[in-house]
């Protein structure tokens, strides 16, 4: 465990005794209100939890390395750049897996276009945007989004 997540266990911890002992009766609303989002999320988050799980035990870090380490260049930017215009996946699941990505060898630049396009660009949305805005807004924001992506590869680059 990390000194970061020792930080933020102990700081959690605090600020649930303080809350009880300013409020206990909110505080324990709050918390089974937490918690039942909490199950109503399971469904979506254990299939997407077993996935990265499955998918990184198949995937060898020699293979993440090979196609998004800082030694893939142009390519494995332009790889990830396209994984993540075509992946749906939830902030909160992305960025851990960002993290999982640099741990197993991934470069920096190449996991910001993965998580820059994954969080921007929305290929997978592209049908409902089509038709809850017009075919042309779609195609504006996506492509837009695109660039904002490159645009973050790019300070990426310059600053790491």
């Amino acid at each position: 465990m990390s000194l970061d997540q020792v930080i933020i266990y102990v700081l959690t911890a605090i600020l649930l005794i303080a809350s009880l002992i300013a409020d206990r009766q909110k505080t324990l609303r709050g918390l089974k209100k937490g918690g039942k989002a909490f199950m109503k999320l399971m469904p979506v988050l254990l299939p997407l939890f077993l996935f990265i799980g499955i998918l990184l035990a198949i995937v060898t870090p020699d293979f993440i390395s090979k196609m998004l380490g800082e030694e893939s260049g142009f390519m494995g930017m332009i790889f990830a750049l396209v994984v993540g215009s075509i992946t749906f996946m939830p902030a909160f699941l992305s960025y851990p897996l960002g993290a999982e990505l640099i741990a197993s060898g991934a470069g920096v630049a190449q996991v910001a276009a993965f998580l820059a396009t994954l969080m921007s660009v929305g290929v997978v949305y592209y049908a409902a945007e089509s038709k809850l805005f017009s075919k042309k807004a779609a195609i504006y924001r996506n492509v837009v989004s695109f660039i904002g992506a490159l645009l973050i590869i790019l300070i990426v680059l310059v600053v790491y």
